[in-house]
């Protein structure tokens, strides 16, 4: 009997300890760092802005070469445009071929869904990965 009354005593003093514990109490909080970790964030910030550009996904509908390429892009395009409107598209030239990639997709599952919309129009569009704006 005595026994017990001492396990539960203990047991008791214990959860009195874990609540007071846990009561909030004011305080202060002093942070030493090195006076190069703000110039680090500041320079992080800087070039993020001037590079806001994350790794993602677009939809590729159109690549070609040639002398008439940059034409044949361009009314793909307006075509792109016209029956998806709501998907950002962009026209980019590396030699030697000219690009037509839409959307700015974070992930391939966000692109997967468009493409299947996408693919009755244009039959030869594929997914890839690109910088896209957040």
């Amino acid at each position: 009997m005595l026994r017990s009354r001492n396990i539960i005593f203990i047991i008791f003093l214990l959860i009195f300890n874990q609540i007071k514990a846990q009561t909030a109490k004011e305080g202060s909080l002093k942070i030493i760092q090195d006076n190069r970790v703000d110039k680090l964030v500041m320079i992080h910030s800087q070039f993020k802005t001037a590079h806001p550009e994350i790794e993602g996904f677009k939809i590729q509908i159109f690549m070609d070469s040639g002398n008439d390429a940059v034409d044949r892009a361009k009314m793909v395009v307006e075509n792109f445009t016209l029956n998806f409107p709501e998907i950002p598209v962009e026209l980019t030239y590396g030699a030697p071929y000219y690009r037509v990639r839409a959307g700015n997709f974070r992930n391939r599952v966000e692109a997967e869904g468009y493409l299947k919309k996408i693919l009755p129009y244009f039959s030869q569009s594929f997914i890839t990965k690109d910088k896209i704006l957040p």
